[in-house]
């Protein structure tokens, strides 16, 4: 009987040994994951206020055209060596990247919320997207971009509720 008691004591003992070792990898796992995300997204923002894309940036949000018709008389065309050019496709592809890495869960909107300003950047930068597919025939160009606007613009919406 005290031999039984203790082998069933030790069994319950080291089961209770196992599942808090399990506990706790997952719980460092899950730890882990956060702190790879929040790693990224600041490397992400470092990228973003280094000169050449804070330059492009600076180009990009000083941008006075309505639409892509203005913007290529005053640029020249979306693929064109111009500066300004080759400014907006710099920023649109940094957004564009951004976009991919949130349709794949790998940021949060939130985050991007507080840190960048997509819809800003969108009511500049989308007429010249929207116009940049049509004359080229490429429904892909700022997709992800897009995406990301619209997904900002909601979650802006749900937190002014709250």
């Amino acid at each position: 009987m005290q031999i039984e008691l203790t082998a069933y004591l030790s069994v319950m003992i080291a089961s209770i040994g196992i599942t808090g070792a399990v506990l706790y990898y997952v719980y460092a796992l899950r730890n882990q994951a956060q702190m790879r995300k929040t790693d990224l997204i600041m490397r992400l923002y470092s990228m973003f206020i280094a000169k050449d894309i804070a330059e492009a940036d600076a180009k990009v949000l000083t941008l006075d055209v309505q639409d892509y018709h203005e913007f290529k008389e005053k640029y020249g065309p979306y693929l064109g060596e111009e500066p300004t050019a080759m400014a907006v496709r710099t920023v649109a592809a940094f957004f564009e990247g951004l976009g991919i890495l949130f349709k794949r869960n790998l940021i949060q909107i939130d985050i991007v919320y507080d840190l960048f300003s997509i819809e800003f950047r969108w009511r500049r930068l989308g007429p010249i997207l929207r116009g940049a597919r049509e004359e080229l025939g490429e429904p892909e160009i700022g997709k992800h971009f897009e995406l990301l606007y619209h997904a900002e613009k909601d979650f802006g919406k749900s937190r002014a509720r709250t």
